[in-house]
């Protein structure tokens, strides 16, 4: 009998529309997963959508990939079966799962210590929208954001990585007043800056944090050089990557 060929992880996502082009998703996932990791580790992807890095990391060797997608705010509808149909193409050994839950709700029925990566990618302004919008005039919105967060602590283990992808709050279109030409759907208002979620973060018990802002990956490594900075960042799409550890 013919042995099933394993689908390439790359040419399935472009295949689906899920990324522009292999090269640009593997130069994206590169950066994104830069000095972490992920070979036997255990790894939570706080509102995964269809499973894009839940599925990546399992192809990495992670002994374990949750990905929690609730299907609320902030999400687009028909992720979850886009996942399911994402998990048939794939193999069948991908140890991968689905929990159609908030973060909030998975996190108290989760015990300590269980996840050694955790990744809130382009989420962590979902995971309570009203809260992030006031979380520097609200004590209350401070309170609930950092309850989050020392949860999360729980349950990571010691040394573990969170990493932190979303727009910033502050960028030129928006400060000017005008719609930005290269993100026009972001609603700047409600984002916030790193050193928000980094004081956050650090209140919660995190330490060592990185960040870095992202350029677009169909620049390749030139596009890296030449605008992974604050101001070329600003004036663009304000989009960075912020990774602490326990």
């Amino acid at each position: 009998m013919e042995q099933k060929q394993t689908p390439d992880f790359f040419e399935v996502m472009v295949n689906r529309k899920m990324y522009s082009g292999k090269e640009n998703l593997r130069f994206y996932l590169n950066n994104l997963f830069e000095n972490v990791e992920l070979a036997q580790k255990e790894v939570l992807d706080v509102g995964g959508g269809r499973g894009l890095l839940t599925f990546y990391v399992a192809t990495r060797g992670a002994k374990r990939a949750v990905c929690l997608e609730p299907e609320l705010n902030g999400s687009a509808t028909g992720m979850i079966k886009a996942y399911h149909d994402l998990r048939m193409e794939l193999s069948e050994n991908l140890p991968v799962e689905l929990y159609p839950v908030t973060l909030q709700d998975y996190l108290q029925q989760t015990a300590s210590g269980m996840y050694d990566v955790i990744i809130m990618h382009n989420s962590i302004n979902h995971l309570d929208e009203e809260a992030c919008i006031h979380l520097l005039q609200s004590e209350d919105s401070y309170n609930r954001y950092l309850a989050i967060f020392k949860s999360l602590y729980r349950i990571m283990r010691k040394d573990g990585v969170v990493i932190v992808t979303d727009a910033a709050r502050h960028n030129f279109f928006n400060d000017v007043g005008v719609k930005n030409i290269f993100t026009p759907s972001i609603e700047w208002h409600k984002h916030q800056q790193p050193r928000t979620w980094i004081s956050l973060l650090k209140e919660a018990g995190f330490r060592n944090e990185e960040v870095k802002w992202l350029s677009p990956n169909r620049l390749g490594r030139p596009g890296r050089l030449l605008m992974g900075n604050y101001f070329m960042s600003y004036l663009t799409r304000s989009y960075f990557k912020l990774r602490m550890t326990k």
